[in-house]
């Protein structure tokens, strides 16, 4: 019984092992499985048993392309988020500003101290405000402040009494009493524990908060402050290079006593200074043609068309030793018929002391709208350039400009060339900045061309006119 069911299933299994073959065979199917691999040689098949298949390549997506646009992207991402951080950041800080008054006991008051053109003035001035900044930014609240300006100085029966602003960036969410203390801390600790080059009577000092309007008009008493549009002070090293390999200015209110005088009909002729809300600086040779007042107007800002601010002019006043021949005396002044308004883009430059005396290479610059190259045609925008006072004597060489420089005019530029001003410069500014202060040192006058070798600009010396416009303006 055993053995006959053990020869059935036998039977079944060859039944259906012939089966399994049959169907291999129909297929075309063979089993390999227990069949040795030969390692090294390749099975080789026929492209007709095998029709090879195409397919698309993929493209990569790291190309250099997408990889560029990617990298900007993440770019403008970071750049967007530190934009609204800094906005916040910066918006989150408020200008605050302040009048101070106090008296100073170890020095006694001078007669020029009156007069804020004065070097007396100014170096006092100065010593003034170096001492406020050691003050302040030395403290831990240092870097809060922002500047000090000296407004006046007057007599005290116990030395000197001091009139100055000062200017902080605070939080907007800070009060103006909370900062006036914070103010007032600092200060009363220094003159406890620092010695201080000049002596403060501390029962004498008052802090006073001031908006910006009033601090601006109190900053209109003193000549030569330039100002940006959000009331800050604008620091000489704001401007660092009409002219001729110039450039233009950067910002409205830069050269803010910059003047174009223009002829009506005939359009910008000539530059000139603002050196009071009336009175304009310039050279004897813009008037030549015309001395008639009604036929010109003067414009201020960093543009010709359109201007900011224009007036007439209802007085022409030509140095009477004016010579054309050789360029002596080439001044000139210019009375408005109507009084501007002094602001961040209009403001008056400082006329220096008749002492004071510029050493060769000194740093200075000139603006114009005149042209950028010999003959060319004026500039619509403002332009600037720095050039190098030169002494007389070499200005005086045989082979510069052969002793034609006479003790009223000022050669600056350099010898090499390239930095001139030119054609339209004329009657325009040389200014000279001292501790952020810009004084009016020269009026661009005369020269041989244009930004040649050895051939630099000529000036008229404002230092040796100081008693001819105080004569005629009162200034």
């Amino acid at each position: 019984m055993v053995t006959s069911n053990i020869d059935t299933l036998v039977a079944e299994v060859h039944t259906l092992m012939a089966q399994s073959d049959k169907c291999k065979k129909a297929f075309g199917l063979y089993d390999n499985m227990l069949q040795p691999t030969f390692i090294g040689r390749p099975v080789e098949f026929s492209e007709a048993d095998f029709p090879r298949v195409e397919y698309q390549r993929r493209q990569q997506f790291w190309d250099p392309v997408r990889l560029a646009l990617f990298t900007l992207a993440i770019v403008a991402i970071i750049g967007i988020a530190i934009g609204i951080v800094t906005h916040f950041v910066v918006e989150d800080d408020k200008s605050f500003y302040y009048l101070a008054s106090f008296k100073i006991t170890n020095i006694k008051y001078k007669e020029n101290y009156g007069m804020k053109s004065s070097r007396e003035f100014t170096e006092r001035s100065h010593q003034i405000e170096r001492m406020m900044s050691r003050i302040f930014l030395r403290s831990s609240g240092g870097g809060r402040f922002i500047k000090s300006h000296v407004i006046k100085l007057s007599p005290d029966e116990h030395g000197m009494r001091i009139f100055m602003v000062l200017m902080f960036r605070y939080p907007s969410t800070d009060s103006a009493e909370q900062i006036r203390k914070k103010i007032e801390r600092i200060l009363y600790q220094s003159l406890k524990t620092k010695q201080l080059p000049l002596t403060i009577n501390k029962p004498s000092f008052t802090l006073t908060s001031i908006d910006s309007k009033k601090m601006r008009n109190l900053l209109n008493s003193r000549c030569g402050i330039r100002m940006t549009s959000s009331n800050m002070p604008l620091p000489a090293s704001s401007s660092t290079e009409r002219i001729i390999q110039g450039r233009e200015t950067a910002l409205e209110g830069e050269w803010p006593w910059q003047v174009s005088l223009q002829l009506i009909g005939a359009g910008h002729q000539c530059g000139a200074s603002l050196i009071s809300n009336t009175w304009l600086l310039t050279a004897a040779h813009c008037f030549r043609k015309n001395k008639d007042p009604n036929q010109w107007i003067a414009t201020f800002g960093t543009t010709i068309t359109p201007p900011a601010v224009q007036r007439s002019l209802g007085k022409i006043i030509v140095h009477e030793n004016y010579h054309r021949e050789t360029n002596e005396n080439d001044i000139a002044l210019a009375q408005l018929t109507t009084r501007v308004e002094f602001s961040n883009i209009v403001q008056r430059v400082c006329l220096p002391d008749s002492s004071i005396k510029l050493p060769p290479k000194t740093s200075v610059f000139v603006t114009g709208f005149g042209s950028i190259v010999d003959d060319g045609p004026t500039q619509n925008k403002l332009r600037q350039a720095r050039v190098e006072t030169i002494s007389t004597d070499v200005c005086n060489r045989k082979d510069v400009y052969d002793g034609l420089i006479t003790s009223g005019m000022l050669c600056a530029g350099f010898m090499e060339g390239k930095v001139d001003a030119c054609k339209g410069d004329s009657g325009g500014p040389l200014v000279y900045d001292n501790h952020d202060i810009w004084y009016l040192v020269g009026i661009v006058s005369w020269g041989q061309s244009c930004a040649l070798p050895k051939k630099p600009g000529v000036y008229t010396r404002v230092t040796q006119y100081r008693e001819w416009i105080a004569s005629k303006t009162g200034i």
